[in-house]
């Protein structure tokens, strides 16, 4: 049995779960700060493999990219949902709104698909849309981590 003197202090646990919250609130910009950077490898790899290897080989490594790449989606997601479940108040708002403006990479090729001669555009412009949504998430993200610190 503990004592009252060798019990926590109330404010004790308190700063402790404020900094539990915060380690797994934090892990959402950083997933996406990794989604980030992984997709503009994605744009270099596969611009160097349609130049060099024009072949079937390259399709082949191209889905295998793109493979873990949705696997990386699917923990950001997750960690995501559990940012918005564990931040409060304005906080929360934007990280929902960053993964609701996350969930657009997803939507943006069955869009292209429905709009006449969307599918040459988004060839065209689809690289720098995926990085313009994972950048606008990112951003949202880092005002929710700054709003829920202050």
């Amino acid at each position: 049995m503990l004592l009252p003197r060798h019990m926590p202090h109330r404010e004790d646990i308190v700063i402790e779960q404020y900094y539990r919250k915060m380690l797994w609130a934090g892990a959402y910009p950083l997933l996406l700060a990794a989604m980030a950077g992984a997709t503009w490898v994605d744009r270099i790899h596969a611009h160097s493999l349609r130049v060099a290897a024009p072949n079937g080989a390259s399709i082949v490594a191209m889905q295998q990219v793109s493979d873990r790449l949705l696997l990386l989606c699917a923990l950001v997601l997750a960690a995501g949902l559990l940012c918005a479940w564990l931040l409060s108040g304005v906080a929360r708002w934007l990280v929902v709104a960053s993964v609701a403006v996350f969930c657009l990479e997803f939507l943006m090729p069955v869009i292209a698909a429905t709009l006449p001669g969307g599918k040459i555009y988004f060839a065209m412009l689809g690289p720098g849309l995926r990085m313009g949504v994972v950048l606008v998430a990112l951003a949202l993200s880092v005002l929710a981590a700054r709003k829920a610190i202050s």
